[in-house]
């Protein structure tokens, strides 16, 4: 099997010769120490994994060398991680949705990243789209505690611009299977921390659940296949996330409570699960044989049919690289399955 192959099988729920592997993010550092190379399209081809994650690419007005505003005003500064961070947010409270431009989907270079993963892919890797289902992109526009204030005190305007944002990203997704024939979508839109959900259960389903019901299956009407990514503790979600349509879901967070395999008991039936080598813990401060062990009970846990094992977010600058290397040459070694259902690496199992 190709790892194209691989990652739809298992997001359909079935059995591919091994356990796929994709990250979200693959920080630079990382990339550089065990490819040769910063670039994360380039490394995820040398680190020979099954997918690669892109956004669309949105052009910087560079205030400093370390600060810029993007498209969507937002402004942003680099931390040396692979995300920059919100510095400050374009629009107040009192903005009127009708009255905020967006970025033009269709603009030339809005794929160019999108592009170059295809032609780096050649159709043996999975190219997956990333875009939002609506709460990280009021988040980013609004600023946080703006975001929930409006929803608390505004919600007619905050259920106004989520309408706004929705229709923008199904607009990319329309572009992208259009142009590029893009198969699978991913949201990573983060709604709850270690303690829950960041906002009542009330609210989300009030004001947050239409909107993602309206992303998913406007996604799914287009012929992709969905995961759903969010970090935290989301079990009060998942059910309504599966009715709502995805294929997937992303990290099934160790920091949030979230257990493996009482998640694949539960819903392993009705969707695949991906994750859950924890990048805040074994990844970044355990020995490579605690990572080895890590992987080998992931593999335990979440099984060889409708699972895609990763890192629990990202691999960020934290994440030791050779740990890393330990945790795609564990999958490697232990991943593959025989007729009968178990581990039978052959002897290319190992990337070079």
């Amino acid at each position: 099997m190709t790892g194209a192959e691989r990652i739809r099988t298992a997001l359909r729920r079935g059995t591919p010769d091994r356990v796929p592997t994709f990250e979200w993010f693959l920080d630079a550092s990382v990339c550089q120490t065990l490819t040769g190379t910063p670039d994360p399209v380039d490394a995820a081809c040398r680190l020979d994994l099954d997918g690669i994650n892109v956004r669309p690419d949105y052009r910087r007005r560079a205030i400093d060398a370390a600060t810029f505003v993007d498209e969507w005003g937002v402004t942003r500064a680099e931390t040396g991680d692979s995300l920059p961070c919100v510095v400050a947010s374009p629009l107040h409270e009192d903005a009127r949705p009708e009255e905020i431009g967006f970025p033009d989907p269709e603009a030339s270079h809005r794929f160019a990243t999108l592009e170059r993963a295809l032609r780096a892919a050649d159709g043996r890797r999975a190219v997956v789209l990333n875009l939002r289902d609506g709460f990280s992109d009021l988040r980013d526009l609004l600023g946080y505690e703006t975001a929930l204030m409006q929803l608390a005190l505004a919600p007619a305007a905050f259920t106004a611009l989520l309408a706004r944002v929705v229709d923008y990203n199904l607009a990319l997704a329309r572009v992208a299977v259009r142009r590029y024939g893009i198969e699978i979508i991913a949201t990573t839109d983060d709604v709850a921390n270690g303690k829950g959900l960041l906002i009542s259960p009330a609210m989300y389903f009030d004001a947050v659940a239409p909107a993602f019901r309206r992303a998913v299956q406007g996604f799914k009407d287009l012929g992709c296949l969905v995961v759903k990514h969010s970090d935290g503790d989301v079990r009060s979600l998942v059910d309504f996330w599966i009715e709502s349509g995805i294929d997937g879901l992303d990290p099934i967070d160790p920091r949030g409570g979230m257990d493996l395999g009482a998640m694949k008991a539960a819903y392993g039936d009705r969707i695949c699960l991906k994750g859950n080598v924890d990048c805040a813990g074994v990844l970044q401060g355990g020995t490579e044989a605690e990572v080895a062990d890590a992987v080998r009970a992931c593999l335990r846990r979440g099984g060889r049919s409708g699972y895609i094992l990763s890192s629990s977010n990202t691999i960020h600058r934290g994440v030791r690289p050779a740990n890393y290397r330990a945790m795609l040459e564990t999958l490697r070694q232990e991943g593959w399955r025989d007729v009968h259902g178990a581990s039978a690496a052959p002897a290319c199992a190992t990337p070079p």
